[in-house]
């Protein structure tokens, strides 16, 4: 999040979020090194919140090598155990999934950064485009540009205001104007579909999944390798599976609530 740190800015509590980041799918295992370089740190600095997460028993360390154990999950477990969507929109999503053999997943927007909540593979060994917890760029992905049009027009305009598209693929739209023009699109179409430009080779078709009112809606995503499916085949034969079990997910849900109440 961008502006000014407050006086109530806790730098230390900072620092050691930016280690436990600095780990990732691609950097499992770190050298004390690497996790300073990666989380802008000094290596004396690196080394105390290193050593004080492994005592904690957030971190393991083998030899000259880092890594996160699964007690790192206790940390947003907190605010995931707030999210009711996921856990009803899961065994819909895993029979989609199973159904389509292609990987599904469900996001939430956070200002312009879309943050994976759940994701189901199919029964097989397919590919994963995304993970729980990760963040996608908002602006140059199907689950994001559908999240954004959600929003009233003015708050879409403050929001993205002066900001850069980031440049994921040689595809990815990089003109700001286009890209609102893609999620205006897909305010009146209920649905986007982005072809290369959050991955290489990879498409993506997402729609809203609705929370009830004054709840921020999810998006639901399918993302296909382009060379398995065209852009028509994904919107006439995917498309429909995906509003269908977005409704079954919105009826469920409610249903939910109104069991609660």
């Amino acid at each position: 999040m961008s502006g000014e740190r407050s006086r109530d800015f806790v730098q230390s509590l900072a620092k050691g979020l930016d280690v436990i980041a600095s780990f990732t799918a691609e950097r499992r295992r770190q050298t004390l090194s690497e996790v300073a370089r990666n989380a802008g740190l000094t290596r004396a600095t690196a080394r105390r919140f290193l050593l004080t997460l492994t005592e904690l028993g957030y971190v393991e360390r083998d030899g000259d090598r880092f890594s996160l154990r699964p007690t790192v999950l206790q940390i947003g477990r907190s605010y995931l155990s707030m999210l009711t969507m996921p856990d009803i929109a899961e065994p819909h999503m895993r029979a989609l999934a199973s159904s389509i053999g292609e990987d599904v997943g469900l996001v939430v927007l956070d200002e312009l950064d879309g943050v994976v909540v759940a994701e189901c593979e199919p029964g097989r060994a397919a590919d994963n485009f995304v993970r729980v917890g990760q963040r996608i760029p908002a602006l140059a992905s199907a689950s994001g540009r559908v999240l954004l049009a959600q929003l009233p027009e003015d708050e879409l305009a403050a929001l993205t205001r002066g900001k850069d598209v980031p440049q994921l693929t040689e595809s990815t739209q990089r003109d700001l104007a286009a890209v609102l023009e893609e999620v205006r699109r897909a305010r009146r179409a209920g649905y986007t579909i982005v072809d290369n430009e959050f991955q290489d080779g990879v498409q993506s078709v997402a729609l809203p999944v609705y929370a009830g009112i004054n709840q921020h809606p999810a998006a639901m995503v399918i993302s296909v390798r382009s060379r398995r499916v065209s852009p028509a085949e994904l919107v006439e034969n995917y498309l429909p599976q995906l509003q269908h079990t977005a409704h079954r997910i919105e009826a469920d849900y409610t249903r939910t609530l109104s069991s609660r109440r």
